[in-house]
């Protein structure tokens, strides 16, 4: 019962204050996040034309990160799979690795917004001074960015709906749409009904800490986030609060709950408040993140 009071409280707030995830994204970046395509083995796709799609996608998601409005992104091919570097380039940019080739927007789309949102969710503090990987939560991360990356995937084609960045691609926008469908209709992703998300978190929690790279489990778990992240009032913008403290990324998954909802402005906890109630107790320490 505390749980559901602290998230009706969350919920009547941030609605009060008159907060949508889809009007924070109405409103221009002051500045616009600076991708760089470098040459590689793309296909046939160019350079630049990359650098117009993954820009377009930047568009979508930066109005909800502002600290990261002026990023600067250096972005090459990799057959070994899509990611983020903790270490940055000489001038300071993130560089990011994608395996895409020829002009699979959707797919260029799906992977880039992805590691957009490990930045956006600061994700390098997970990196010790010893040089080591915090892992115990990261598996929340992959889930959380793979739910931003079908989330991504809607937004670009509404946007390219509304105004493509090359007449050339004014039908493209279905392909977004379809290929976000396509995703969501995967049987491991479907949710079933004679288990809780607490209870599946409990079977689990170790194979998680211990690999937060198991894809079919994060992709399953983004199903259920994925219509929060759509519709809760500044959903979005907690992301960007997710990881700030270093010290907290070395604690059990209630702490890291506890941690994040503590970071977290008032008016965007709504998202945080949910997802604590999905996991109930079964995460350690999850009561001490209601109670803030």
């Amino acid at each position: 019962m505390q749980v559901l009071a602290i998230l009706a409280g969350l919920l009547a707030t941030t609605l009060a204050a008159g907060l949508s995830a889809a009007a924070s994204d109405q409103y221009p970046p002051p500045h616009r996040i600076v991708v760089q395509v470098e040459r590689g083995t793309w296909g046939r796709a160019r350079p630049g034309d990359i650098e117009t799609v993954l820009t377009s996608v930047a568009d979508v998601l930066a109005p909800s990160f502002p600290r990261h409005a002026s990023d600067r992104i250096v972005v090459e091919y990799s057959g070994q799979g899509p990611r983020v570097l903790f270490e940055r380039s000489a001038d300071g940019a993130y560089r990011v690795f994608l395996n895409v080739q020829d002009a699979r927007w959707d797919q260029f789309a799906y992977q880039f917004s992805h590691e957009l949102c490990h930045i956006f969710a600061n994700f390098e503090h997970r990196e010790t001074a010893a040089g080591s990987v915090a892992r115990d939560s990261q598996w929340f991360e992959e889930t959380v960015c793979e739910a931003v990356s079908i989330y991504t995937l809607k937004q670009v084609a509404l946007s390219w709906q509304r105004s493509p960045p090359h007449p050339r691609w004014d039908n493209y926008a279905p392909v977004f749409r379809d290929y976000a469908q396509r995703l969501q209709d995967e049987p491991h992703r479907r949710l079933s009904s004679n288990e809780t998300i607490a209870e599946w978190y409990s079977l689990n929690r170790q194979r998680l800490e211990t690999d937060p790279y198991l894809r079919q489990e994060n992709e399953f778990l983004a199903s259920r986030l994925l219509p929060w992240l759509e519709n809760t009032p500044g959903s979005l913008r907690a992301i960007g609060y997710l990881n700030l403290e270093e010290a907290s990324i070395q604690g059990n998954f209630g702490s890291f709950l506890k941690s994040w909802y503590g970071d977290c402005p008032g008016q965007y906890r709504a998202f945080i408040g949910q997802v604590i109630a999905l996991f109930g107790n079964a995460a350690s320490g999850v009561e001490e993140a209601t109670a803030l």
